[in-house]
């Protein structure tokens, strides 16, 4: 029997809902241990019969405190909230049960949302998948409920049930991945596992991965470069510049030695010896470096009626390794052997097939695991050698094409660059392109743009001489399950208004059947909660959009609070010494009295909206109109050589 469940704890309640995998089968089997129901021995029994189940976090959560359950059947609710508030108040994983005696799929790791950075709730994923309730914890952890409050926990519990298997049919892709490469990584990430995939492909080339402590314990091998990295023992002697800011930049870098890596506080990690902040102007825009990557764009520019040519390196980590032959000190040539093996191979079959994918995975999480003391590819010398080393012959590349007169870049990020091209000189820059890439011996591949709107180097459409649209960050249709998937009308909109000349207003009008893409979520966390001004409060995770006939909304945080969308679509029109308000036209003397009273009077109303259906709503037109006109850009860059020929 294979099933989805999920379990709620508290201290004289405990529910186990449960729900067959079978697509058309929806019935919801409850079971419950408090002061009015004794179901041990049925739960007992249901259990045993399962040979397969599905979760969300049940790895670290649900199956130990259900392991428990079978190996004390008897217990109580109290003992069962007891070992839930024990797995929660350690927070390290050391309760989590990685061989269960029953076979779990954890929906929670597979997506790896236990990646801070990815961070995921089941709630947030209810607003992300159209749910028709998202609903939160409804009491208060450690509180004693009474009758009525356990009915309203089981149908809770059967709404995150419901929801898990909803979300368990949105992951059968990646459940199939594993299956085909192997079923027992089944609740690893992508990245997991194509790191284990990786692992095994050494093995079998004869690389030992792991080793034997004093203890017997089995432990990864590794180099901590105890006494630092000496960067200019790992960026490559043969780069060289000819622009002096550029060969300034290389000296700088190779002056440093990274000793160690200090966590100041939970959003900033600094690395002692590091440049602080690099930066310098080429080719137009400002480049920042760092020991991590390289980024620099054009910000809120419409590039148009040139040439606009986009370079990448085609698999530049994986490549930089076995073209320059980089490896963990501790893993020799073989590391590199390998990895040429697996592009080779991934060259000659299908994309499609799961190998393909899984050699992708595993080459890109490599990189990423040698910053990593806990696993296998532990080297920061190998780590810093490939960053950096990539960061500068992108440089290269970049020197390299602007010696072309009026050349300019758009933008370079971590793995390429995008130019404008003077007319005439297009076959000059694949001539330029190609010698880098021999002399490197690193593949480029090049695609041409018609158009380019650019907000920042990692958020942009392109247009492609086809009509082709590729769209990146703010601009992307669909977005990845840890993201807020609020009103994709906005962006709809937006992009309507760029590539075809649409008015926001009309597109949002004559696009409004579909009110799901209205809705907004806004994330409170445990300390904050929403106060409307009917008095009514919510908290978690908040369904909502905004609406003409909706209330006022405030953030309260533990010492401040704030309006939700403060002055809404209000804008100031008018000259100095006199403020018009751009909605009732009325007149201030001063900002702040603008601001005030755009604040008080057009702040915009919510309607909230945790249980909807999908039906028509009575949306704000201003607002979502005055959201999308944020994303475009309408501000045409000028090319060098057009201005120079003006």
């Amino acid at each position: 029997m294979e099933v989805v469940y999920d379990l709620e704890t508290y201290p004289n309640a405990f529910t186990a809902t449960f729900c067959p995998t079978d697509p058309e089968d929806n019935r919801m089997t409850v079971f419950e241990i408090s002061d009015r129901r004794r179901d041990n021995q049925p739960l007992f029994n249901y259990v045993q019969q399962c040979t397969l189940m599905v979760g969300f976090n049940n790895l670290n959560f649900d199956w130990p405190i259900l392991y428990d359950f079978l190996i004390n059947p008897d217990c109580d609710a109290c003992h069962l909230y007891a070992l839930c508030e024990m797995i929660i108040g350690s927070n390290d994983g050391t309760h989590t049960i990685w061989n269960p005696v029953i076979p779990q799929i954890d929906l929670f790791r597979i997506h790896h949302f236990d990646n801070p950075a990815k961070s995921t709730s089941l709630k947030k994923l209810e607003f992300n998948m159209k749910a028709s309730r998202v609903q939160d914890m409804p009491f208060r952890t450690g509180s004693f409920l009474d009758f009525n409050e356990i009915d309203v926990l089981r149908d809770y519990n059967c709404n995150d049930v419901y929801n898990t298997k909803k979300f368990y049919f949105l992951s059968r892709d990646k459940i199939a991945f594993r299956e085909s490469i192997n079923p027992k990584w089944m609740n690893s990430s992508d990245t997991g596992l194509g790191r284990k995939f990786f692992e095994r492909e050494l093995e079998a080339a004869g690389v030992a991965l792991y080793e034997k402590d004093a203890s017997g314990k089995r432990v990864p091998r590794g180099t901590p470069r105890p006494d630092g990295v000496k960067l200019a023992d790992v960026i490559f002697s043969y780069i060289r510049f000819r622009t002096p800011i550029l060969q300034k930049a290389l000296d700088d870098f190779k002056a440093c030695t990274i000793t160690e890596v200090v966590k100041e506080d939970s959003a900033k990690i600094k690395r002692v010896g590091a440049p602080e902040d690099y930066s310098f102007e080429l080719g137009g825009i400002t480049i920042h470096m760092g020991l991590g990557g390289i980024h620099g764009s054009m910000e809120r520019k419409h590039v148009k009626d040139c040439d606009i040519k986009d370079f990448d390196v085609t698999g530049y980590y994986p490549s930089l390794s076995i073209v320059n032959r980089l490896h963990p000190a501790h893993l020799g040539p073989a590391f590199c052997e390998v990895f040429a093996k697996l592009k080779a191979e991934r060259a000659k079959i299908s994309k499609k097939e799961p190998r393909s994918k899984a050699i992708k995975d595993g080459s890109n999480s490599v990189f990423g695991s040698s910053g990593c003391s806990f696993l296998p590819f532990y080297d920061p010398a190998y780590m810093l050698a490939t960053t950096l080393n990539g960061q500068f012959l992108l440089l290269t590349l970049a020197e390299l094409l602007l010696t072309i007169p009026d050349l300019e870049l758009i933008q370079v990020n971590t793995d390429g660059l995008t130019v404008i091209i003077p007319p005439g000189e297009g076959a000059r820059v694949e001539a330029l392109a190609a010698a880098w890439s021999k002399a490197t011996k690193l593949d480029l591949e090049g695609v041409t743009y018609k158009e380019l709107f650019i907000r920042d180097v990692n958020n942009y459409v392109a247009v492609l001489p086809d009509g082709k649209r590729k769209l990146k960050g703010a601009y992307e249709p669909e977005r990845q399950w840890h993201q807020n998937h609020s009103m994709p009308i906005v962006r709809r909109a937006a992009l309507a208004a760029m590539l075809d000349g649409a008015d926001v207003a009309d597109f949002i009008s004559a696009n409004d059947s579909d009110s799901w893409g209205f809705m907004l979520r806004l994330d409170l966390g445990k300390e904050a909660r929403l106060v409307l001004d009917d008095k009514r409060e919510f908290k978690g995770v908040t369904r909502y959009y905004v609406s003409p006939t909706g209330n006022t909304g405030v953030k309260h945080m533990k010492a401040t609070k704030t309006r939700i969308h403060g002055k809404g679509y209000a804008e100031r029109t008018g000259s100095r010494g006199k403020w018009e308000c751009s909605i009732c036209g009325q007149a201030f003397k001063t900002v702040k009295l603008w601001e005030d009273h755009a604040d008080v009077e057009h702040s915009s109303r919510l309607v909230i909206a945790q249980v909807h259906d999908g039906s028509p709503i009575d949306y704000d037109l201003r607002f979502y109109a005055s959201e999308a006109r944020k994303l475009i850009i309408s501000d045409v860059h000028q090319p060098k050589w057009r201005k120079d020929n003006a």
